[in-house]
């Protein structure tokens, strides 16, 4: 039971991880002035793309402005 527990809680520990992550990004795409279609492709881009989107889209922000 324990295991189970432990599974579920990690489980819904990613999950949360990925649905903040995306929000973060779309969040930060649409205060740099993206609009609306190209923040909803990087917000579900972050969230795929657990810790190498945040990164992909900081580097290209930087670089693309």
């Amino acid at each position: 039971m324990g295991r189970l527990v432990a599974a579920y809680t990690s489980y819904y520990a990613i999950l949360l991880i990925m649905l903040i992550s995306g929000l973060w990004v779309m969040w930060d795409a649409r205060r740099s002035g993206k609009p609306w279609g190209e923040t909803i492709v990087w917000g579900l881009f972050a969230v795929w793309f657990i810790g190498l989107g945040p990164i992909i889209y900081i580097y290209w922000k930087k670089k693309f402005g």
